[in-house]
């Protein structure tokens, strides 16, 4: 999968983190994901892309990093149930504003996001497509580790 194509979605990351958290996330080398059994994630928001992409987007976190981020976003929040249901809308949010954006920067291309779902759990599982490489893209903030995943296939320009 060319830069090109992943770049609009490490910027909007970046962006979204500096904007919303006042958090300036390192990123670290981009990789393949090849294993797709185990992983330290605990939360991820999903988004589907359809249009002249065909793909999926997910940024997935640690409990811990997305209670900070709750937190840092200034929200008013209760405990238990309440808390549960405002991390994954928060989270949802997330992968929301981060496609959005991405799919915005990839000029010349017709790409709709889907509505996010969250899925939450250890070692949860994503469906990925499987006629492209899932490209994990690392980042590391004061609160912890995160990373964004893409996978997009048929990226076909807009006539």
């Amino acid at each position: 999968m060319k830069a090109a194509y992943i770049n609009p979605f490490l910027n909007s990351t970046i962006n979204l983190f500096k904007q919303m958290f006042d958090i300036a996330p390192e990123v670290s080398e981009p990789y393949i994901v090849s294993d797709f059994t185990t992983h330290r994630w605990e939360i991820s928001g999903v988004m589907i892309l359809t249009g002249s992409a065909i793909g999926v987007v997910a940024i997935r976190l640690s409990r811990y990093l997305s209670s900070k981020l709750l937190q840092k976003s200034g929200l008013r929040m209760g405990e238990g149930e309440d808390r549960e249901r405002m991390t994954s809308e928060m989270v949802g949010e997330l992968v929301n504003i981060i496609s959005g954006n991405a799919a915005t920067d990839l000029d010349g291309y017709n790409i709709k996001v889907s509505v996010p779902f969250v899925v939450q759990g250890e070692n949860h599982s994503i469906s990925w497509p499987d006629r492209a490489p899932v490209i994990g893209i690392p980042f590391i903030t004061s609160y912890g580790p995160f990373a964004v995943y893409v996978s997009l296939i048929d990226l076909v320009p807009r006539k």
